[in-house]
Parts: C-alpha cells; sequence; structure tokens
C-alpha cells in the first residue's frame, strides 16, 4: 500500500522542521560555548544576516561580529523555540557584562542543511550605551 501524498509530504516537512531546530540549537550552542569554528561551520556561503545593529552579508563577518562581541557575553538563556519547516525562531534573554539582560528573537532560516539567514530584533539601546 503506498503513501498519500500529503502523507508524504507532513513526514517531510517533520523531517525539514526537525533537522532545522537540530541546526539552530547547535548555532546557539556553539555561540553560547564560543565555539566559533562550529559556529561558522554551521552557517551557508550564501549567507545574510540583519539586526538592529548590523546588517551582514557573509558567514565570515557572523562569525568575527559574535567572536569581537564574546568577551562580554556570559551566556544566552534559550526561552523557547518556535519551529516551522527550514524556519526557527530561538527567544532568548542575552546576558552580557555591559547591560541588563536583553530578551532576543532570533529567526533562522536553513536550506540544504546550513543556515543561510538570520533576522534578530531587540532592543539594542543598554547595549550601545554599556
Amino acid at each position: 500500500m503506498s503513501e498519500k501524498p500529503e502523507e508524504t509530504a507532513e513526514v517531510t516537512a517533520e523531517a525539514t522542521a526537525g533537522k532545522s531546530k537540530e541546526i539552530a540549537a547547535a548555532y546557539i550552542a556553539a555561540w553560547r560555548g564560543k565555539e566559533f569554528d562550529t559556529l561558522r561551520s554551521l552557517l551557508a556561503d550564501a549567507f545574510e544576516y540583519v539586526g538592529p545593529l548590523a546588517r551582514l552579508d557573509h558567514p565570515d563577518a557572523c562569525r568575527e561580529s559574535l567572536e569581537r562581541m564574546s568577551p562580554v557575553t556570559t551566556d544566552l538563556a534559550v526561552e523557547r523555540v518556535f519551529v516551522s519547516g527550514a524556519d526557527v525562531v530561538t527567544w532568548f534573554t542575552l546576558h552580557t557584562t555591559i547591560a541588563p539582560p536583553t530578551p532576543v528573537a532570533n529567526w533562522i532560516h536553513v536550506e540544504n542543511g546550513k543556515i543561510n539567514r538570520i533576522r534578530a530584533v531587540y532592543d539594542p539601546r543598554a547595549l550601545i550605551s554599556g
């Protein structure tokens, strides 16, 4: 007995969502652990980051930016993770030595097993003044 097309699509969507969630979690873990080579390996060569303080169009620029920030980054406390197919939104609190805890929504898009786009939303005022 063969599967119905909608059942096949559902299984594929679940597999995509599971893999995307795994890759997003690995990215957050690498950032938290200051494992920047690992973090870079999760980013596609065709990569884009857009956030309140930067727009980056290369994965090495993302890696370097997070590494520069690492001396003041003390933790990323994940509050919630929302997954829809290839998209993962991680809601976390960024802890630093220069500002009060900062809530962040980080929207990651995964294609071909790599993160090719990140959109971050947060209020940067305390980080800038710190």
